[in-house]
């Protein structure tokens, strides 16, 4: 008889010892109870009265496993792999994603690139242009070089373009010349370079062999020539002979005596008598020595301390002992000693 499955299943239990007993019966013929071998009957209990599919064999029907468990269990593992795979969807669309916000950059990038690779080579074609050729060179606080000799210098010609060339590197051409104390190239567009220059002055001048070296109050060594201006002449130095070149400077243990020698200088033209001065001797820091040709007149300063002070008694002297040669003695303490003179015989 069928049962719908919403039914409950009837099924038939045979038990092993039921079993023996039928077949006990259908060979003697007559139905007996099934006893142990002691002649007992058996007792079943409840227990082994009731049906477990795991303790018996039923032919035709196989355990129906727990349904609710299964379908969950199919459940959360479908669940799992849906989970899964959106995940996997979620990183495809944002790589996906990232990849053309990095083409839509580089595509930004290179359009950008390409303006500015146009309009570089544009600006350059027009600052390459002869609107830019060089046509007036001005040269300006030049005393003792002359136009020729600075542009010549500089390295820079007419009629080349004006960015074509270095103005750091006109500067320092132009700044190998010991005159040169500092210089400032410039460009003024869109045609005309402005060379401004700050030149070093022959203050004084050293003796050498048939010929003179000019320096300035710096001690810079300007140049070697035979020509000879009216500046005073330094005697007693101690700078070396193979020192003597154009561009190089006095020693130290000079240059430290040539302070004291300017301050001589600036007092004496304070006091209107600079120019009478034709030669200054440093050999000795503690006796510098002045030698008047004009006046012939031969001054014994001392260390120029209280400069000031000997130059106005110098002043004096040279009043009182006009057109006679004769030596001034200035070099005691000015404080203590007296000044004094002596008639050269």
């Amino acid at each position: 008889m069928k049962k719908s499955k919403a039914q409950n299943v009837d099924l038939l239990y045979v038990s092993e010892d039921e079993k023996k007993n039928k077949k006990s019966t259908n060979v003697a013929g007559n139905k007996k109870p099934a006893t142990k071998k002691n002649g007992k009957k058996r007792n079943i209990s409840k227990e082994e009265e009731n049906f477990n599919f795991d303790d018996e064999i039923v032919i035709g029907i196989t355990k129906k496993e727990d349904e609710p468990k299964k379908n969950k269990k199919k459940k959360k593992e479908k669940k799992k792999k849906e989970n899964v795979k959106k995940q996997v969807n979620q990183t495809k669309k944002n790589t996906k994603k990232k990849e053309e916000k990095n083409n839509k950059k580089t595509l930004s990038f290179a359009k950008y690139l390409v303006l500015i690779v146009i309009l570089a080579g544009s600006i350059i074609c027009f600052m390459l242009s002869p609107v830019f050729d060089i046509k007036t060179i001005t040269i300006i606080n030049n005393s003792k070089l002359s136009r020729e000799e600075i542009i010549s210098l500089s390295g820079i010609t007419i009629d080349e373009n004006t960015f074509k060339i270095s103005t750091g590197q006109a500067e320092k051409n132009i700044k190998e010349n010991p005159y040169v104390e500092s210089v400032k190239v410039s460009r003024k567009l869109p045609s005309e370079i402005l060379i401004d220059i700050t030149e070093r002055i022959p203050t004084f001048m050293i003796d050498f062999v048939n010929s003179v070296i000019y320096i300035n109050n710096q001690g810079y060594m300007l140049e070697i020539t035979e020509e000879k201006l009216e500046v005073p002449t330094i005697t007693g130095i101690n700078t070396a002979v193979e020192d003597f070149k154009e561009g190089n400077r006095l020693c130290k243990e000079d240059l430290q005596k040539l302070e004291t020698v300017l301050k001589i200088v600036d007092t004496a033209d304070s006091y209107g008598i600079k120019d009478l001065i034709t030669w200054i001797n440093i050999a000795d820091k503690n006796n510098f020595t002045l030698y008047l040709e004009g006046e012939k007149k031969t001054v014994y300063l001392g260390n120029a301390s209280n400069i000031n002070m000997r130059i106005m008694y110098l002043k004096e002297l040279i009043e009182l002992e006009k057109g006679i040669e004769s030596e001034f003695f200035i070099n005691g303490d000015i404080n203590k000693d007296d000044v004094y003179t002596r008639e050269k015989v």
